[in-house]
C-alpha cells in the first residue's frame, strides 16, 4: 500500500466523528475544484469523474445525516447538501461551471461554520480527554453510525 493511502487510512481510523465529516466536506471541496478545472480547459471526461467523486462525498454528508436531537437542522442541513449535489449534477450535465462554483460556495461556508463548531468543541472538551478513535467505536457498535449531527 502506497504512503500516502496508509496515511489517509490511519487518518480516518483514528479521527473523531466531526474531523470525518471534515474530512469529507474536503473531499467533496477537491473534486469539485478539480471538476471546475477540467471544464475551463474543455477536458469532459476528468469534469465528469471529478464532479460524479464530488456528489459521493455530498452523498455521503447526506447519508451521515441522523435526526437523533435537532430535526429541524437534520432537514435544514439535507436541504443544503441536496442543493449542492443537484448543483454538483448540473454542472456535469450541462458543463455549468457558474453552478459547480455555487456548490463550492456553500461548502466552503458549511466547511468555515464547521471549523469554528470544532474549535468550540475543542475549547470546551476537557484538557486531559482523548476522543475515542472512529476504529474503537466501530469494534463497540454492531454497526458504524454515520451521524455528522449527535
Amino acid at each position: 500500500m502506497p504512503a500516502a493511502d496508509q496515511y489517509l487510512e490511519t487518518q480516518v481510523l483514528t479521527a473523531p466523528p466531526e474531523q470525518l465529516h471534515m474530512l469529507v466536506v474536503d473531499g467533496a471541496l477537491r473534486f469539485a475544484r478539480l471538476g471546475v478545472q477540467a471544464l475551463g480547459e474543455a477536458n469532459y471526461e476528468l469534469s465528469h469523474e471529478s464532479f460524479s467523486r464530488s456528489r459521493e462525498f455530498v452523498n455521503e454528508l447526506i447519508n451521515g445525516l441522523k435526526a437523533d436531537g435537532d430535526e429541524a437542522m437534520v432537514v435544514n442541513l439535507q436541504a443544503v447538501f441536496g442543493f449542492v449535489y443537484r448543483a454538483l449534477v448540473d454542472a456535469d450535465g450541462e458543463r455549468d461551471a457558474q453552478a459547480a462554483t455555487d456548490a463550492i460556495k456553500i461548502l466552503e461556508q458549511h466547511r468555515q461554520t464547521w471549523v469554528e463548531l470544532m474549535e468550540k468543541i475543542s475549547s470546551e472538551r476537557p484538557a486531559t480527554s482523548t476522543p475515542t478513535p472512529h476504529h474503537a467505536l466501530l469494534d463497540e457498535q454492531e454497526s458504524p453510525s454515520r451521524s455528522w449531527v449527535s
